[in-house]
């Protein structure tokens, strides 16, 4: 196939398939400024010609923006805010996702941290307090077609791209933070091959008719090739934030040296590992810095430990940790949490947290419960979740439970019975309350195998 040499542009059949998502709104508001000038991609950089990308994005689109489209009218989006973001998908997150599987390919060409069967792509459901439907939210790595090569060992090519076009629905994008953080957490020369290649996420929580954009860091290879700890590699990053935010009123080192003191608490064998720095794309000043580690220790016990970094922030209230111990049973689908989680063997195995950090010496934490490893089946997982959702009054549209959306999602009791949908539960304790999300893996290789 001869090389394109011009940027790629949507063909006026595959515009024809997409024309239907995007509202009139959306077309007068951004024209033709939006696909002319941020949804380009230089054919040349891959020796491929255009009809091979967009075949590859259509299937990509196929596969997960469907499915995005279903996530977000279970959560009662209008028709307008729907085909606005399945829009964006669409046209410029999976022409970034690379190469698709077509049915006789079990392994990616790029295996992508995000999943464990290595989608690059994860959505999301995520309930706040004041809200009895979720908000949608998705994460995706942008892979690039040499992304794996000599001439692209670390894919760090194709995230640049995507992050330019979230301008049209992403308004207040603000790269200040961001800029810094790629430079002082990720680097272009492999280290080693024992550690998941992935060093950068993208992410994007879908508003009425905008988004907000999070960026995500994973330090490994940068810490290594300085012969540092992903711990202190992401200390000297987060201290060395420009200006605006290290002021003695305003900036990250009390709550930063919060956590920090806390992790190294631990002996050396069983300290928490920081496998992720993340950052609102933002304002600085409205901005957070998250900061997310992985424990071995799989108790319940561990867990309030974690979430209260050991007296460092206040105690559960007895409300919230009696809705965490009814949460813990309902998706791990156990009678109490007096044991421990069976032993896992398996990168992701362990129990992941997240500790926020905003200017002000405030201090927030969230735990990840690995349903992946621990649950019985997607089935429980979901029976157990839904039932916890609706005595709090929470689910989907239009009265549905969260069990018969995850059931519509998965399309079969095959799926159902089997663990891998599901990847984490997550709650963050919000006074008396628990804000929950559940992130499901589309599991694009496992269905090819």
């Amino acid at each position: 196939m001869e090389v394109a040499r011009s940027f790629f542009t949507p063909t006026a059949d595959f515009k024809r398939g997409h024309n239907d998502l995007v509202p009139s709104s959306y077309q007068q508001q951004y024209g033709r400024r939006q696909p002319s000038q941020t949804a380009r991609f230089d054919l040349s950089l891959y020796g491929l010609g255009a009809d091979t990308l967009i075949g590859h994005a259509a299937m990509w689109n196929m596969r997960l923006g469907d499915q995005l489209s279903r996530l977000m009218q279970m959560a009662g989006y209008s028709k307008d805010s729907q085909a606005i973001h399945r829009a964006f998908f669409a046209e410029n997150v999976a022409p970034a996702l690379g190469p698709c599987p077509d049915g006789t390919t079990t392994m990616p060409q790029w295996p992508s941290f995000m999943t464990d069967d290595h989608t690059p792509v994860e959505f999301s459901w995520a309930w706040s307090e004041k809200s009895s439907t979720p908000c949608v939210r998705y994460s995706a790595e942008p892979i690039g077609w040499l992304a794996g090569s000599d001439a692209d060992p670390l894919n760090t090519k194709a995230t640049i791209g995507l992050l330019g076009r979230t301008l049209p629905l992403a308004p207040n994008l603000d790269l200040y933070w961001y800029r810094h953080l790629l430079g002082a957490l990720t680097t272009n020369t492999p280290t080693s091959s024992h550690h998941p290649l992935s060093q950068t996420f993208t992410a994007f929580d879908l508003e009425r008719d905008s988004m907000t954009v999070k960026y995500y860091f994973l330090p490994t290879h940068k810490a290594l090739s300085l012969g540092k700890s992903n711990l202190e590699l992401a200390e000297d990053a987060i201290l060395a934030l420009p200006s605006p935010c290290r002021t003695d009123l305003n900036g990250f080192e009390s709550p930063l040296r919060t956590v920090t003191d806390f992790i190294r608490s631990h002996p050396t064998p069983s300290q928490p590992t920081v496998e992720i720095v993340a950052v609102d794309c933002v304002d600085p000043a409205l901005s957070r810095i998250k900061i997310y580690v992985r424990s071995r220790e799989t108790t319940f016990d561990s867990v309030v430990r974690m979430l209260t970094l050991g007296g460092g922030l206040p105690p559960l209230s007895e409300d919230a940790r009696s809705s965490l111990v009814e949460l813990w049973c309902g998706v791990f689908g156990v009678s109490d949490t007096k044991e421990q989680l069976s032993a896992k063997n398996h990168r992701t195995a362990g129990i992941l947290y997240y500790y926020e950090l905003k200017a002000g010496g405030k201090v927030g934490a969230k735990v990840y419960l690995p349903v992946r490893h621990y649950g019985k089946s997607d089935e429980q997982i979901a029976r157990g979740l839904s039932g916890y959702l609706t005595k709090r009054g929470k689910g989907l549209n239009g009265g549905m439970s969260y069990y018969d959306g995850v059931a519509a999602l998965c399309g079969n009791r095959t799926r159902l019975s089997r663990l891998g949908f599901h990847t984490y539960i997550t709650c963050a304790v919000k006074g008396n309350d628990l804000n929950i999300n559940a992130y499901f893996n589309p599991q694009v290789y496992c269905s090819t195998s």
